[in-house]
């Protein structure tokens, strides 16, 4: 009887500690990040030469982590706790100190920005991954990228440099957006199953990714032709995004 409450307590707290686990991860890179703005990209000479020196080392480190992590995760595949979390955590942990410091050299001095906000935004779908239903989930993805492409455009639309690349990435989203909408209605009518893969949970309503579609093509739409809609179409968006946070975690509850 106790082995199985214990077994249940464990089943029950595996997406507290999932997200968990993404949210120390996520801190520690930003920390990373942090120090490497302040002794790579602001620091003095000495502190710049220092750093560069070191990074072809972390790097190395990275790609054997990141060899280390796959191996294991193939061997114990079908392991399960403290074998699979120390499988990925090499797999992670590879991929952010080889590729990670490959973009801080590579695009200097934006690319430490450009991985900040990379990682604090995975940290926040694994979050979500971890603790949402996963219809939640990819509705928040999809007006999370929305909210991004709508800033965009409203920074990029009157430039006359970016206006064209703009205009055509937004199109490329719009076009994502209309698939995305495509495999929600599809999904809908096979009870969450593509092929034999099952994406959402039986009997998932669909309803929230299809408005989610709607809603960022909207924005994407009127921020092509204004600016200062642009602005109130953000709002919109983390109004929507905040409005679906706080439902499906009342629903959790």
């Amino acid at each position: 009887m106790q082995k199985k409450d214990r077994e249940e307590l464990k089943r029950n707290n595996a997406p507290l500690n999932g997200a968990l686990k993404f949210f120390i991860g996520g801190c520690l890179a930003e920390i990373y990040l942090m120090l490497a703005r302040k002794y790579y990209v602001n620091g003095n000479i000495d502190q710049m030469l220092s750093w560069d020196a070191a990074m072809p080392i972390l790097m190395g480190i990275g790609v054997a982590l990141l060899a280390l992590g796959v191996v294991l995760a193939v061997l114990w595949r079908k392991e399960q706790g403290w074998k699979q979390t120390t499988a990925w955590t090499a797999v992670f942990a590879g991929l952010f100190l080889s590729g990670g410091n490959w973009m801080v050299k590579a695009v200097y001095p934006t690319g430490v920005t450009v991985l900040t906000v990379l990682t604090a935004a995975v940290m926040l779908l694994g979050v979500l991954w971890c603790l949402y239903a996963r219809e939640c989930f990819f509705a928040m993805k999809i007006l999370g990228t929305g909210l991004f492409a709508t800033w965009v455009c409203r920074h990029g639309i009157d430039s006359q440099q970016w206006r064209v690349l703009v205009i055509v990435g937004a199109c490329v989203y719009l076009l994502m957006l209309a698939a995305a909408f495509m495999m929600a209605r599809k999904l809908e009518q096979t009870d969450g199953m593509l092929g034999a893969y099952r994406i959402l949970p039986k009997d998932t309503d669909s309803t929230v990714l299809m408005v989610s579609c709607g809603l960022s093509a909207a924005a994407v739409v009127l921020s092509l032709f204004s600016a200062a809609i642009a602005y109130y179409a953000i709002w919109v968006l983390g109004i929507a995004i905040f409005i679906l946070a706080v439902y499906y975690t009342v629903k959790e509850l």
